[in-house]
């Protein structure tokens, strides 16, 4: 079962690394249509008495994001942020706590906010602890 695929291996996997630019303010529809394959209940989370449990716990995900502008919190573009959030969320309800961030921001506000935000990048990533 083709659709199987996709789930199969982010289960068999202990570290998982995503790429997610931000496309319109939220995650590309192929990150998407991927995160639909891997959520499904009785396998990456279940409905019990107490709700919705994740089932995929236990894996290390980092996801290296890119945004074309600034999102933090503390922005007036806050509200209009739906890829970190998103991602959190969902992996979360799929029981991963404690998702690692490596951040790409204002990329598209001028080449030295571009080599800014690629450089501070990399150098999150070469803080990451190794596997």
């Amino acid at each position: 079962m083709p659709q199987a695929r996709p789930r199969n291996e982010f289960l068999a996997a202990d570290i998982v690394v995503i790429g997610a630019p931000m496309y319109n303010f939220t995650i590309p529809s192929q990150l998407k249509a991927w995160i639909d394959r891997i959520l499904v209940a009785g396998k990456t989370f279940s409905y019990g008495a107490n709700g919705p449990q994740g089932l995929a716990g236990g894996k290390r995900v980092i996801f290296a994001i890119s945004r074309g502008g600034y999102y933090g919190a503390d922005m007036p573009t806050a509200a209009g942020e739906h890829l970190e959030t998103y991602l959190r969320w969902v992996f979360g309800f799929i029981g991963i706590t404690n998702p690692e961030f490596i951040f790409a921001d204002g990329i598209q506000l001028g080449p030295e906010h571009r080599e800014k935000a690629i450089a501070g990048a990399l150098q999150s990533a070469t803080t990451l602890r190794a596997a």
